[in-house]
């Protein structure tokens, strides 16, 4: 008689870091709605513990992710795609869900800016990183306006800033002339009367693009199946959630960290950015065939299905 030798029992415990900001809300929203249990139950796994830790700056989730410190790391699109291709034959890091495809605005204080040809040399645009979303998105929009190989022509101009940092800026003046802003800092800074906005990046590209993901490694997703396909599940159900109920996901979202926003000002942003949420990938292809052209990849992927694991990669993502 040949002898099966039994599958390993999946984990009960997952952990799982995030960053700060409303990109990572549908993860607050399944913690707090109990979906991760409800999803793991429906999947096999009625003692699924999802346990979450909030760390600042990608770069400490990428080494807790390699270092097998969690099993889960919360990443933007570009880190991924590096992780992904540095790691690529070895732990294999992935994308497992989209969270949100959020847009970013391209804004300044300047009365006389009216495109990105009127910044001059000494006209600063913030970004978090040169390399991250804003930066590429700014590079990306430089492509456009001045033309092919014309995609560092702004370089000079960034200027790395924390997001609440390049608010303040923004807003006083002096400083900065510009900003690449995401949610809810292109809230914020839309209220004030020395701003305006030049546009969002998603019209003046033409393509919305996913900013906020959760990744995790091969091992993790192949030794634990069911957990990885409720974790996907939870987080779509906590999209959908977020959807249908903006007063009461803003109040989830006031709760479990600080803004200058307050609850009608919450809810009226998240009613605005109703169709960035899903599990589906945007604008994967773009970016890495961007990120190639400016030496950040070697190559881009040969599809999208490259960067994520099932069951997202069998999904309809861009």
């Amino acid at each position: 008689m040949t002898m099966v030798r039994p599958r390993a029992a999946e984990t009960a415990t997952v952990t799982m870091a995030i960053q700060y900001g409303y990109a990572y809300l549908p993860v607050t929203v399944a913690e707090k709605l109990g979906l991760f249990a409800k999803q793991g139950a429906a999947a096999g796994l009625p003692n699924l513990t999802v346990k979450i830790q909030k760390i600042s700056g990608a770069p400490a989730i990428n080494d807790a992710l390699i270092s097998s410190s969690i099993d889960i790391g919360a990443y933007g699109l570009p880190g991924m795609l590096i992780a992904a291709e540095k790691t690529r034959g070895s732990i294999e890091i992935r994308g497992l869900a989209a969270l949100v495809a959020g847009d970013n605005g391209l804004y300044t204080n300047k009365p006389e800016i009216k495109t990105l040809a009127d910044f001059k040399p000494t006209d600063k645009i913030a970004v978090t990183s040169t390399t991250g979303q804003q930066g590429l998105l700014v590079r990306m929009a430089a492509a456009k306006a001045f033309g092919e190989g014309q995609s560092r022509r702004l370089d000079t101009n960034m200027i790395q800033l924390p997001h609440p940092d390049a608010t303040s800026a923004l807003i006083t003046g002096g400083t900065i002339s510009g900003y690449a802003a995401p949610h809810p800092y292109s809230d914020i800074v839309e209220k004030s009367a020395n701003v305006r906005r030049l546009f969002f990046f998603s019209d003046y590209l033409g393509e919305r693009v996913t900013s906020g993901l959760l990744a995790s490694k091969r091992f993790f997703v192949e030794a634990n199946p069911q957990a990885a396909k409720a974790i996907v599940a939870a987080i779509d159900e906590a999209g959908t959630y977020i959807k249908a109920n903006p007063r009461e996901a803003a109040e989830m979202f006031l709760e479990s960290e600080k803004s200058s926003l307050d609850l009608d000002e919450t809810e009226k942003m998240l009613k605005s950015v109703s169709e960035e949420w899903g599990v589906q990938p945007k604008g994967v292809m773009s970016f890495g065939t961007f990120m190639a052209k400016a030496g950040l990849l070697k190559a881009p992927p040969a599809k999208w299905q490259d960067t994520f694991f099932p069951p997202v990669a069998a999904g309809e993502g861009t």
